[in-house]
This record gives structure tokens, C-alpha cells and sequence, in this order.
């Protein structure tokens, strides 16, 4: 079935939720425009129709925002040879249905990798921070009549997605490269720090309050506007403080800290990913449990202060098999049924304060 007949489903198959009643102080000012979604990869490979079947049903799970891939391996599989055909495609799409675009700025051509990558990996890091820059300065330039805001690559505290190893120093200098010719396009763009994972300190990822710490250290503050964190709480509720050990929704108050000693008080945290998956596997939680982390996510958002945007990963599950916790994040399930977390979202783009 195509994407866009799927997507006509959802108004039908839409589904109530409970109201939390824990009181909490909570930001009034924190509706549609603090909230997006989060898409992954192959928006640039869905036809016309399907993209603007999708981009429609961003638009009416009621955020402002949506976040996708552009894609340097893809959009420049040679040096100097360019396809911006997809992305073309998508960033009209978005602008067609007054959505605001986080350009994820992510992923290595062939050609440009180190010498240690796996030629078949796109998350190796780049050999040259400044070839990285560059291609950043292009993609600003193209999109400087619609698109503001730039993310800088993709959890690159972890190994899976800052091969050979994460390494803080090699991303300070593809930060600075990207930020840099970002301004120099568009002096008044945003720059958002590549959202972090939960990791740890294991060896091989690192944990994103050590990560941040050490960017600072790396005295590139001045390179990034905004501090980019996916933080997955699941199977726990964010604001559950018993988990806060390994919750890392709860300890991005470390990470708060950090950007306070290091002067950074007035620069906010954006969740760029955040949701929970559905299914059978073992970190998977029940559909009711999705809605609740959601819900409990969005009102602590608001509670905290200085989380302005949340991005719900994701809109639709990315297929059937309930075993594969990876294909059943969406708050759709992939046939365009409405899980109970879609009328969460919902909810939370029209209504102030706590939820």
C-alpha cells in the first residue's frame, strides 16, 4: 500500500489517552513550535505524492518542526559531483506545509572517510573536518531562503555512529569547520551540537555530560548556539528520579550544570530524538507505556526550562516485525494505525503547560 494511502488512516484509527495529574511547574509557552519529529533516514527516497503525504500528517500530529537527514554521502557520492534532487524534494515539502526544518548535517561519502573506516559505513568520520565544512557551507547556501537551523552530525559520543572510535577532539573540528561556513553564508543560522546518546564511559562510547564537559574543554563554545541530546528514558518515565543512575532524560540536569559553570546560561537543550519503541523486544514497552513516556516527557520539558524543542522519534513505525525494536519507535504503526502516543503529540501541540 502506498505511504499516502496509509497516512489517510490515521484520522480513523485515532485513540484517547489518560491526563497525568502529578502536579509540576510547568512552562506555558512550549505548544507546536517547541515540538517536532524526528524522521531518520530515506525522506529523499519517497516519491512526490508519499513525501506530501507524510509531510501532511507531521503537520496535523499538530508540530512545528521535523527533522531529517540531509545527507552527505548521498548528495555527494564524488567530490564536486552533487544530487540534491531528494533533498530538494523534501525541504520543498516542508516548507509546502509550514513546517520549520532541523537539517541533520550526517553521514561520510566513500571518498571522504579515514583510512580506518569500513568503506560500506557512512557514520565514519570524516578524514578532513575541513571537506566536512565545506559541503555544510553548500547545503546552507542552497537552503538559506528556507532552512535556519543545522545539527551537526548524529551521536557522535558512540562508536556506531563515529567510526573508528568517538573521539571529542575530531568532532570539536568538524564542528568549527561546519559552523563556520555555515555563518559565512548565514551569519544569523543556528548551529545545534550533534544530539548525544545515552552512551557510558565504557571505552568505546562516552557518556554525553563527559562529552559535553570535554567540548568544552576543547574551547569551541563560541561554534554552537544550541546542545543537541536524545534523551531516551525508556522503560522508565523521564522524571523518575529512582532511575536517575542511567535515565538520561533526568541527568541532562548534569548537562545543565555543565553549560551554567561554563557560561553558558542562556543557551537551551533541544531533545532531538526522544520517544520509545512498541513490540516484543526486550527494551520494547507496551503501547499504553509509549504514550505515558511521551506525555511524561513533554511535561517535564516544560518543567525543566531549558529544554526548548522536543523532537518525537518517530512518526511511523519503519516496519512490521514487532521483535526489531529499531522499526517500532512511531507513534503510527507502520499500516498508519494511531498508537495512544499520537494523540499525545497531539494533544501537547494545543495545550499549555503540564500535561
Amino acid at each position: 500500500m502506498p505511504l499516502r494511502a496509509v497516512l489517510t488512516l490515521v484520522g480513523v484509527f485515532a485513540l484517547s489517552c489518560t491526563q497525568s495529574t502529578e502536579p509540576r511547574d510547568c512552562r506555558t509557552d512550549l505548544t507546536a513550535d517547541s515540538l517536532g519529529v524526528a524522521t531518520g533516514a530515506g525522506l529523499d527516497s519517497l516519491d512526490s505524492a508519499d513525501l506530501d503525504a507524510y509531510m501532511s500528517t507531521v503537520a496535523d500530529s499538530g508540530a512545528g518542526w521535523i527533522r531529517f537527514d540531509v545527507d552527505w554521502s548521498t548528495i555527494e557520492p564524488a567530490r564536486g559531483r552533487f544530487d540534491w534532487r531528494g533533498t530538494d524534494r523534501v525541504v520543498a515539502a516542508a516548507d509546502a506545509h509550514d513546517l520549520q526544518v532541523l537539517g541533520l548535517l550526517t553521514h561520510t561519502p566513500h571518498w571522504a572517510r579515514t583510512s580506518e573506516a569500513d568503506p560500506g559505513d557512512p557514520h565514519g568520520m570524516p578524514a578532513d573536518p575541513d571537506e566536512f565544512g565545506r559541503f555544510a557551507g553548500d547545503v546552507a547556501d542552497r537552503y538559506s531562503d528556507s532552512v535556519t537551523h543545522w545539527e551537526i552530525w548524529n551521536e557522535p559520543n558512540l562508536t556506531a555512529f563515529f567510526t573508528p572510535q568517538p573521539d571529542v577532539g575530531a568532532y570539536a573540528d568538524l564542528l568549527v569547520a561546519a559552523s563556520d561556513a555555515i555563518h559565512n553564508v548565514d551569519p544569523g543560522a543556528v548551529v545545534v551540537t550533534g544530539g548525544l546518546s545515552p552512551g557510558t564511559d565504557n571505552g568505546s562510547d562516552i557518556a554525553p555530560t563527559t562529552f559535553l564537559t570535554e567540548l568544552y574543554d576543547e574551547g569551541v563554545s563560541w561554534a554552537f548556539d544550541v546542545v543537541g541530546m536524545h534523551p531516551y528514558s525508556y522503560p522508565a518515565l523521564p522524571s523518575d528520579a529512582s532511575t536517575s543512575e542511567w535515565n538520561s532524560f533526568y541527568r541532562m540536569r548534569e548537562m545543565r550544570t555543565v553549560m551554567v559553570e561554563r557560561g553558558d546560561s542562556d543557551k537551551p537543550i533541544w531533545a532531538t530524538e526522544f520517544g520509545a519503541p512498541t513490540g516484543t523486544d526486550t527494551d520494547a514497552v507496551g503501547p499504553t507505556e509509549q504514550a505515558d513516556i511521551l506525555r511524561d516527557g513533554i511535561t517535564e520539558q516544560r518543567a525543566l526550562g531549558f529544554v526548548d524543542k522536543l523532537f518525537v522519534y518517530s512518526l511511523l513505525d519503519h516496519g512490521t516485525d514487532v521483535s526489531d525494536r529499531e522499526q517500532n519507535f512511531g507513534v503510527l504503526a507502520h499500516d498508519g494505525t494511531a498508537k495512544p502516543a499520537w494523540d499525545v503529540l497531539r494533544t501537547a501541540a494545543v495545550t499549555s503547560g503540564c500535561l
